[in-house]
């Protein structure tokens, strides 16, 4: 996991959110919840939000993802993250969050250019 994972991870369980340990494309619609990882994006953590299938319309399951979703962000952004959607995703919710400045270390290969 990623030093920029870790922080999000950590300021999610502050807020009373607990990640799921993994979560892989076959799991998507067992369960509802989330996960965290290191993002391709430098210095971003990736965190993928899916909800249970129940055999119900998907545009329900869809929105009741996106709602989790919503409430992590709404729980990271006072902290000063960032954010970037990342789509193709439906119909689970996927997310770059970006801790603040100074929050993570930087590692000189993720320097800025």
């Amino acid at each position: 996991m990623s030093e920029a994972a870790t922080w999000v991870t950590q300021q999610l369980a502050a807020a009373g959110f607990t990640a799921l340990p993994s979560l892989r494309p076959g799991e998507y619609f067992e369960t509802t919840g989330f996960a965290v990882e290191a993002s391709s994006a430098p210095g971003a953590a990736r965190v993928t939000v899916t909800a249970r299938f129940t055999g119900q319309d998907g545009y329900e399951q869809w929105g009741e993802a996106q709602a989790l979703a919503n409430k992590l962000m709404d729980a990271l952004e006072p902290l000063g993250v960032g954010f970037e959607e990342i789509e193709g995703r439906e119909p689970n919710c996927t997310f770059d969050a970006y801790p603040p400045a100074g929050a993570v270390p930087v590692r000189p290969d993720e320097e800025p250019t």
